[in-house]
């Protein structure tokens, strides 16, 4: 007889399961695996709970790691860029010519620096395109 699954095992078979056949039952689960249903019931339930789990220490690690907004910024003055391809293809040439990372926060970074560069052109222009 082989020897029980330990409860990592045993859940990581339960996620594979769930992963390949989305819509299989706790029963057919157990069947598969020899134990009872209430015991996969109990098994989905500590997933889903170390899932929301994984997902809130991400979101709070990406929190902590983005650049706190200057302390000038109103709330509403936020812009948003969505990247297109030729502004991607842009910004690839930026960091090849100077070796800079490829990050939201350095983006970011170079966006702010290219509006402060056409604002002050325009202004030592007189405000004159």
């Amino acid at each position: 007889m082989p020897a029980p699954l330990t409860i990592a095992a045993r859940r990581a078979m339960v996620e594979e399961l769930r992963r390949q056949e989305p819509g299989i039952s706790s029963r057919k689960i157990a069947a598969r695996l020899g134990v009872g249903k209430d015991t996969i019931i109990r098994d989905i339930d500590e997933i889903k709970t170390a899932q929301r789990q994984r997902a809130a220490e991400a979101a709070a690690a990406a929190q902590e790691s983005a650049p706190p907004a200057p302390e000038t910024v109103r709330q509403g003055d936020t812009v948003v860029l969505h990247l297109d391809e030729p502004m991607r293809q842009a910004l690839a040439v930026l960091r090849a010519k100077t070796g800079s990372p490829d990050t939201p926060a350095h983006n970011q970074a170079v966006a702010r620096a290219a509006i402060r560069s056409v604002a002050d052109s325009l202004a030592e222009r007189g405000g004159q395109p």
